[in-house]
């Protein structure tokens, strides 16, 4: 097949880390032998540097080709209704898909509001349209102001990266349940995996014989980063340990935090490896990719126990709590780092769950899930 995707960003030498899950399931679908065509228009005041406008690179035995149409960004300024931004994002897409080499067998955009920008393509050419759905609020991130009832109705098929999103695509009238096939996010199981820990805190200059909570996210509200640190000022007895990986406007600030920052997506698995427990009290996802790194990594997880999580959490590998409740954080805490044993059964767990969630398995069911559409 001939697969259009079409999304907001997508790594390059401007950005190796935009939008990377994208870039592995593209990746992924490629190497089962189909062609890929990427639509990612370039925000050229953005970056410092640039990618090139054509990107050819071979993935298995297909190939993938990156068309990065450039566009002035405006942010939200806008005169009356009219937003520039939006005007020449727009025209970004039109022009890429002027570009293609050959048309399509199937249009695929990465969150509704990709889709529905190219849906005037595919209508006309009469191409197959698909959405992947995984905001982590439909609502607040898709709006269309016309064509919404013909763009849903033409809607091949939506794929979506948790029960919740499918339930809540469905809520807001975008589909229906026939249209709709779950597919948690992935993993590359090949860099996502368990590792000697001893080793991973060695390689990473980490004391051994701590306790150590890892928390990967951006460092704001949503993802509750100040919650998390928090809790471990609030934990009793022996000390909490803390790996803050990413970045952000708050700031967590408990005592013993041994790193906190950036880091490239590659070394995140020596960092998840070198931990004890996963922590991210998160109160709105479509499906947290952190969460399903974590836990193939082999890390018990602590998150919350609400809808988004339901895929892929559960007792044999979490324990989930009201992410806006800080005591129920301190209490998972407190419980995994003083139960070997039960830290040992929800690390084996989540391995468990991990191996049904890799990119290849993702890659082959969606394939199989747009033959059967089309």
């Amino acid at each position: 097949m001939n697969i259009c995707f079409i999304t907001q960003k997508y790594p390059g030498t401007h950005n190796t880390t935009d939008y990377a899950f994208v870039k592995q399931l593209v990746d992924a679908i490629a190497k089962e032998g189909h062609n890929c065509f990427v639509i990612a228009p370039y925000n050229i005041n953005h970056y410092r540097k640039f990618s090139k406008k054509i990107d050819r690179y071979n993935s298995g035995k297909g190939r993938v080709i990156v068309y990065r149409p450039y566009y002035l960004s405006f942010s939200q300024f806008h005169i009356g209704r009219f937003y520039p931004n939006k005007w020449f994002y727009k025209r970004a897409i039109s022009k890429a898909f002027r570009m293609l080499e050959t048309k399509p067998d199937a249009i695929y955009g990465h969150f509704w509001d990709s889709a529905y920008q190219g849906y005037k393509y595919a209508k006309k050419y009469n191409v197959p349209l698909f959405v992947a759905t995984g905001e982590s609020d439909i609502k607040q991130m898709f709006s269309p102001k016309e064509d919404k009832d013909e763009f849903c109705d033409y809607v091949s098929g939506v794929i979506c990266v948790s029960s919740k999103n499918r339930d809540e695509s469905i809520s807001l009238g975008l589909t229906n349940f026939g249209k709709c096939q779950v597919f948690p996010n992935s993993i590359n199981a090949a860099q996502f995996k368990k590792m000697d820990q001893k080793q991973c805190r060695k390689r990473l200059g980490l004391p051994d014989n701590v306790f150590i909570i890892a928390f990967v996210g951006w460092f704001n509200d949503r993802k509750g980063v100040i919650r998390v640190s928090d809790a471990i000022k609030q934990v009793q007895g022996e000390k909490v340990h803390s790996l803050f990986i990413g970045k952000g406007d708050l700031n967590p600030d408990c005592d013993n935090i041994l790193f906190k920052g950036q880091v490239p997506h590659d070394e995140v698995p020596y960092y998840l490896n070198a931990a004890d427990v996963f922590v991210l009290p998160t109160l709105h996802e479509g499906c947290c990719n952190a969460v399903v790194e974590a836990m193939a990594c082999g890390l018990p997880i602590i998150s919350s126990n609400r809808p988004f999580n339901w895929d892929v959490l559960n007792a044999d590998n979490s324990i989930m709590v009201d992410p806006e409740n800080v005591d129920e954080i301190v209490e998972a805490l407190q419980n995994l780092r003083d139960d070997d044993e039960k830290r040992s059964r929800l690390a084996n767990g989540a391995l468990e769950m991990a191996k049904t969630l890799t990119i290849e398995k993702r890659a082959q069911g969606i394939i199989s899930f747009i033959q059967s559409r089309i």
